[in-house]
């Protein structure tokens, strides 16, 4: 109503927009607003702002150009993108154009595709106040990675969402919201300032909101003790899994004629992995050997190490050493080459200790995963390595590319991870007997004060000094 009866607009404009509104609106009704979103943080707040804006904007307090007009919203597969556009139309009392990028494709060649564009913000201004939802925006793509016979044709594409966003003259009343799982690929033009120039990650729940999400999805009275083992369970698990855990528990809840506890959550919840065993002894070795590495090149203060009962299959570590650094320091080249060392050390304790290596240290986000993109880091960036050129590069993925695209690039990062490698192999052979004595009461107790290990580290070398 609110939005109809804007100041200057006749009679007759409010009459139809009224009727307008009453016969057919956008406006999401039903789910939660954006007070209600649990683990939104930064991008929660924004949208209560942006609703004060519009609200302030709608009553003739303050110019369009006052409102934040655009932000990108980023974040793994679930972590509720959509939900946060739709709640945050609901927040401002506004209707929203949902759209994406394949829905444009799938219109037909490159004049069909720019037409689609463009009919999507002619709906928003013709609604506005509106939410413009834009989904997908990374498969628009960045002119800078544009080649062969569809260079052309993909360039048009990114100029004409270029020229639409630009015209924020002819979209008052419009706030355009992108969303993507990987901002990197995004042009940097369609994301600098006076267009979507706010860029907000949405990650995955963290512990704290996890338990929020247990209370509104599956039982809002569970005692703290079940809440706990669940939390404890759904690591790594998104707000869009809580959603459908809760229908699932629910619904067997109802058959079963059952209570909803936390055993039953835990039958609809992916299935555990208990570390214990062979498999507990290798997390805790190769803890140990992250942290004692630490330690003697110094990478902080080691504040704790901890090995976990049990894991989701979802890809969870299932141990982890937390360093902290000692007030606001400025890192130099030695500080990333201890780095490195520390997050070769759990591998080559593995090594040393049990004789063989484990998976753990491989693959997608490991530690030989961040070590190689720290030395890139260094070698492409920093002016840290034996060459002073930069490279541009935003993501793993960009840093992957110039280590296979440039032989001296790879081999100079390697390089930098074989001495790294001798140097932690070193303190490793030296600090075997310490190594072992930390790991075996991390496997017991599950978890270990930093005090604890460097006590035990200066134990061992009371023992061996003569």
């Amino acid at each position: 109503m609110f939005a109809a009866m804007r100041a200057g607009r006749s009679a007759e404009i409010v009459l139809k927009r009224l009727q307008d509104a009453h016969l057919s609106s956008d406006i999401p009704t039903a789910g939660p607003g954006l007070d209600e979103l649990e683990g939104y943080g930064e991008a929660r707040d924004w949208g209560l702002a942006l609703a004060e804006d519009i609200r302030a904007w709608e009553s003739a307090e303050i110019p369009w150009s006052d409102v934040d007009r655009g932000i990108l919203i980023s974040g793994p597969p679930g972590s509720g993108k959509t939900l946060f556009a739709s709640a945050l139309a609901r927040t401002c009392g506004v209707e929203v154009v949902a759209t994406s990028v394949s829905r444009w494709q799938s219109t037909g060649h490159l004049g069909d595709m720019l037409g689609a564009m463009r009919k999507s913000f002619q709906e928003a201004a013709a609604k506005k106040p509106c939410i413009l939802f834009l989904d997908e925006l990374d498969s628009i793509g960045d002119r800078a990675t544009f080649k062969g016979d569809n260079a052309q044709y993909s360039s048009q594409v990114v100029n004409g969402l270029l020229e639409l966003v630009d015209g924020f003259d002819r979209l008052e009343g419009v706030v355009v919201v992108g969303a993507t799982n990987f901002p990197e690929k995004i042009d940097p033009a369609l994301v600098r300032a006076g267009r979507l120039d706010r860029h907000i990650a949405i990650s995955l729940p963290d512990a704290e909101t996890r338990r929020s999400l247990c209370r509104r999805y599956i039982r809002n009275d569970m005692p703290k003790g079940e809440i706990e083992t669940i939390v404890h369970a759904t690591a790594g698990l998104s707000g869009a899994d809580f959603e459908q855990i809760g229908r699932d528990i629910r619904r067997r809840a109802r058959r079963g004629g059952a209570e909803i506890t936390a055993e039953l959550a835990l039958s609809v919840l992916p299935p555990m992995l208990k570390i214990e065993g062979e498999r507990r002894r290798t997390v805790a070795v190769h803890e140990a050997g992250h942290a004692i590495v630490g330690i003697r090149v110094a990478v902080g203060r080691l504040d704790s190490i901890v090995v976990a009962r049990d894991v989701p299959r979802t890809g969870s570590a299932a141990g982890f050493v937390h360093f902290v650094a000692d007030g606001d320091v400025e890192r130099d080249r030695q500080t990333f080459l201890s780095q490195i060392a520390m997050l070769l050390g759990g591998r080559l304790a593995e090594e040393v200790i049990l004789g063989s290596a484990f998976e753990g240290s491989g693959g997608e986000g490991s530690d030989i995963h961040k070590a190689t993109d720290l030395a890139t880091v260094m070698e492409v960036q920093l002016g840290m390595g034996e060459s002073l050129g930069y490279f541009r590069a935003s993501s793993s993925a960009d840093l992957e590319e110039l280590r296979r695209r440039i032989p001296a690039v790879r081999e100079r990062v390697e390089q930098v991870l074989l001495k790294q490698w001798k140097r932690a192999r070193t303190i490793v052979e030296e600090h075997v007997g310490v190594i072992e004595l930390v790991a075996s009461q991390l496997a017991a107790k599950g978890r270990l004060d930093g005090k604890e290990v460097e006590q035990m580290m200066s134990a061992k070398l009371w023992e061996r000094s003569p």
